[in-house]
């Protein structure tokens, strides 16, 4: 647990300081595809077992997928920006 709270406060910091740059739904949606696949993915509780983020395809303030200042911690998908 306090992995994914260092992880997260750590990528809030990095996209606040970007800006608030955000994905489109597509973009997105093409993220949540790789995470999905992804071997590191924990389908039961729909999340990240390398970076602990919650894994899910709605465009909201709190998805590390609808920032698009961020990236995968595996390299899978980049920063958009």
């Amino acid at each position: 647990m306090k992995h994914k709270i260092i992880t997260f406060i750590k990528s809030l910091f990095f996209h606040i300081y970007a800006g608030f740059p955000k994905s489109t739904q597509q973009q997105i949606n093409d993220r949540h595809s790789i995470c999905l696949s992804c071997e590191r993915f924990d389908s039961l509780n729909k999340e990240c077992m390398e970076c602990g983020c919650n894994i899910n395809n709605r465009k909201i303030f709190l998805n590390k997928l609808a920032w698009a200042d961020q990236e995968c911690p595996l390299g899978k998908w980049k920063k958009i920006i």
